[in-house]
């Protein structure tokens, strides 16, 4: 009897830590589907906002081209004139965006269907970063662009609310704030300094290999912009470029530099001389 109750007891034990191990793998299997999930849950969320933002971009970077010279952008701009965009004239970029921001949220409801994809946008407010140099600004009304100025920049806010319901995901917000600015920190004899920052301040350090720079200069008393030649453009680092010319400013009028991000997005930026 005393060995059969040994042999009981060791039975009962063998059992035990074959259901222990059992358990312990199951939930270590399951800890590691949670952790892929989240993992997957991130990224996919991550994904939909990093669209976001560059939906945001493209429909700012249509509306500055749109304001500074439509035909010449016309190969971009000519594509949004069944959404009603006019040249040099905000308020339609800005319904033309509204549309196109509702018509990017349809599309990733379908492409993320599978994951339950509940997305929406929303307009909000955001205050403009102390770097770019222009005040106490806020953005509203979508877009803020504020240009012919020492300080110029153009701005896109707007808000994200996405759940994915098949993933256990909800309450995901951002608010985003897109934009490029610039400003001309010296402007005498054959050369332009300027500093320019894109989105929350950020230094920008891409301007010569993706973006693009152009001087206009006016002589006092005259109407005409004329367009200089631009003989060197050099980084000096920390988003400040030295722009050298062929050949001189006017010791008296206006200067203008207009400039471009790799995004399209464009600045207007302007001082005077003397």
């Amino acid at each position: 009897m005393r060995a059969r109750g040994q042999i009981l007891v060791a039975a009962v034990l063998v059992v035990g830590l074959l259901v222990m191990s059992v358990l312990v793998t199951v939930y270590q299997a399951h800890a590691l589907f949670l952790r892929a999930r989240s993992v997957v849950v991130r990224e996919t969320a991550a994904a939909i906002t990093a669209d976001f933002k560059r939906a945001l971009a493209a429909m700012l970077a249509l509306a500055t081209r749109a304001l500074f010279n439509y035909t010449r952008f016309s190969d971009f701009t000519s594509r949004f004139e069944g959404y009603g965009l006019k040249p040099g004239d905000l308020d339609s970029a800005k319904l033309v965006a509204r549309r196109f921001l509702e018509e990017w949220e349809a599309a990733v409801r379908v492409v993320y269907a599978e994951k339950g994809a509940q997305v929406e946008w929303f307009e909000t407010v955001c205050a403009l970063p102390s770097e770019v140099g222009m005040g106490e600004v806020y953005v509203y009304d979508l877009m803020y662009v504020s240009w012919y100025r020492r300080n110029a920049g153009s701005f896109i806010c707007a808000g994200l609310n996405l759940n994915l319901t098949n993933a256990g995901f909800y309450g995901w917000k951002k608010v985003l704030l897109a934009g490029f600015s610039l400003a001309i920190v010296n402007a005498a004899g054959s050369e332009v300094n300027v500093t320019a920052r894109v989105d929350n301040g950020t230094l920008y350090g891409n301007l010569l290999a993706r973006g693009w720079v152009e001087v206009y200069y006016r002589e006092a008393g005259s109407e005409e912009w004329v367009k200089a030649k631009v003989k060197d453009v050099v980084y000096e680092g920390f988003g400040n470029y030295r722009i050298v010319l062929d050949g001189s400013l006017p010791a008296k009028g206006w200067v203008r530099v207009v400039a471009s991000d790799e995004r399209g997005i464009l600045a207007v930026a302007e001082v005077s001389l003397g």
